[in-house]
């Protein structure tokens, strides 16, 4: 990898490797790259049930996704509130989609203030949205899309950027589809903070070949500035988070088998159901506004 993706830098350097996969840092802007040697629709085919249902797949190699995306809706939804906040102290109403909906629980909390829309790379996520969850969900890449120009009134992608192969190739598509004076919200992890760089290789947050490209704060504001955004800041990114099922994620990331026994008897323990609220020191929510033409 001779150039970085996000700010063109050809200051780039391997950082580590894991699980077969070449990560790379960008000296300039932070971020975090996998070599990536993959085409779009082998990385799209991870997304699959086993990816959202990790419990009830049987896989027993690499990282599988999620222990059970419906077993987490609890937790989601409370963390899904938190973030409804943040976009409509910048836009209350109007057309909102949901770049990377999975079974649409963000637009289900939305769904009362906003005509809401979302898409998903994968079949089987927007499947389940649509069945069990009503929500207009439709299988798609965010990177190109069939949307109009200036339609969306904010989009919002939550825990996405990190899973695109052209992260400012897509958001050039959502400075597209957003209208004049649209707002764009972007949750992630920033590559470059403390945690990450103590951890290495050993970071939670890496699971190639569905976590690419882990930005920075100054790589996300670097990649917005080029997909034409006039405005940007930062804001915390606050999570809910069930103590059995944090355990267990753990033990799904790191395939281990001990973590997943003990997650799966705290389950079934009333401490193990409770839901606490934590800022973690290296997420944030970046937003970005499109330039209004008519101000």
């Amino acid at each position: 990898m001779n150039t970085c993706l996000i700010c063109e830098s050809s200051e780039m350097s391997e950082a580590f490797r894991r699980e077969g996969y070449a990560y790379f840092r960008c000296r300039s802007c932070g971020v975090l790259l996998v070599d990536l040697q993959l085409a779009p629709a082998e990385v799209f085919s991870h997304y699959s049930e086993s990816y959202y249902e990790a419990e009830a797949s049987g896989a027993d190699t690499g990282r599988r996704g999620y222990p059970s995306y419906r077993n987490a809706r609890t937790s989601m939804e409370a963390s899904f509130v938190d973030k409804l906040d943040v976009v409509r102290r910048h836009v209350s109403s109007g057309r909102l989609l949901d770049a990377g909906a999975a079974y649409g629980l963000f637009l289900l909390t939305a769904a009362p203030h906003f005509e809401c829309m979302g898409i998903d790379v994968s079949e089987y996520a927007a499947s389940v949205a649509r069945s069990e969850f009503g929500m207009n969900v439709r299988a798609g890449d965010i990177e190109h899309t069939e949307f109009p120009d200036n339609h969306f009134d904010a989009v919002v992608l939550w825990d996405i950027i990190e899973h695109l192969i052209h992260p400012v190739e897509a958001l050039t598509e959502v400075h597209r589809v957003l209208k004049p004076g649209g707002w764009a919200f972007i949750s992630t992890d920033d590559a470059a903070n403390w945690l990450p760089r103590m951890l290495g290789s050993r970071w939670w947050a890496l699971g190639a070949p569905m976590h690419l490209c882990h930005v920075s704060k100054q790589g996300i504001s670097i990649a917005c500035k080029r997909a034409g955004f006039a405005h940007h800041e930062f804001v915390s990114d606050p999570r809910s988070y069930g103590v059995a099922e944090v355990i267990k994620h753990f033990g799904v990331s790191y395939q281990n088998a001990a973590l997943m026994r003990f997650g799966d008897w705290m389950q079934g323990n009333p401490l193990g159901r409770l839901v606490f609220h934590i800022t973690r020191p290296e997420q944030f929510i970046a937003i970005a506004r499109k330039a209004d033409v008519s101000a």
